[in-house]
């Protein structure tokens, strides 16, 4: 799920685009954790013996936000989108309240049809835990009750969904964020099968990955796309038909 330290840190300082996307998606990069990260998964079927459910973290913070409002910058890829749309394929979104705020339409319109589900990944990234990459830190309950909630709001104006469940920056979290979500009436949802889309140019190893750690019940996590996740798109045309070939359905979380 993660990057290499080292690689990591040369990435880090090589490229402003790496430094603004903070989020899972160097967590997501190669497969070490930090101890932090959170396993606990949650679906809303468990009555279907091969449903497997495919979500796409919709990251946004300060710096992609600015850099969007200078350049325009696009932070998914339209044609992924569509993809799933053309192919019927329900999927969960995990959208950053500050992506909701950028592209209000496009969540709009992918709510309008009951193919997909919003859930909460927090505002900004800001990290609920010290030490989670070079993510912000919250230091604050209220601050982390602030980040969650607008979130909450956003996606019921824009897509009339109750998000119910929480995916958190970086993945990083402990037993205490944990509890304390749940105190919030969510429940915690890091993906099980994390396929490392983000920075990754080699498609195939992202799918080996993915199909690797497939299971019934089990949550795909990927994301939409854009220049921070190229070969997403790739991927997701070779995941869909060999997985469906093995028996398995997709559904929304």
């Amino acid at each position: 799920m993660r990057f290499l330290i080292s690689l990591v840190v040369g990435v880090v300082t090589a490229t402003s685009s790496l430094l603004g996307f903070a989020h899972t998606q160097v967590v997501h990069a190669v497969g070490t954790v930090p101890s932090t990260v959170s396993t606990e998964t949650a679906s809303s079927s468990s009555n279907s013996q091969k449903s497997i459910y495919l979500t796409f973290d919709m990251d946004m913070n300060g710096f992609m936000y600015r850099k969007t409002e200078r350049t325009g910058r696009q932070w998914y890829d339209p044609a992924l989108l569509t993809y799933l749309e053309q192919n019927r394929i329900p999927a969960t979104f995990f959208v950053s309240g500050l992506f909701v705020t950028t592209y209000p339409e496009l969540i709009q319109g992918l709510a309008s049809t009951s193919q997909f589900a919003f859930e909460n990944h927090s505002y900004d990234e800001s990290s609920f835990v010290p030490h989670c990459y070079w993510l912000r830190t919250l230091t604050t309950d209220q601050q982390k009750i602030d980040q969650i909630q607008k979130t909450e709001q956003l996606i019921k104006k824009y897509t009339r969904q109750t998000a119910t469940l929480f995916r958190f920056p970086g993945a990083c979290t402990n037993e205490e964020n944990n509890a304390f979500v749940k105190s919030l009436g969510y429940t915690v949802n890091d993906g099980t099968d994390v396929a490392g889309d983000p920075f990754n140019k080699n498609a195939e190893a992202v799918v080996q990955a993915v199909l690797a750690h497939a299971t019934a019940g089990g949550t795909i996590l990927m994301h939409v796309g854009g220049p921070n996740a190229p070969e997403s798109l790739t991927v997701l045309k070779q995941i869909v038909p060999k997985l469906e070939s093995e028996g398995y359905r997709f559904e929304k979380l």
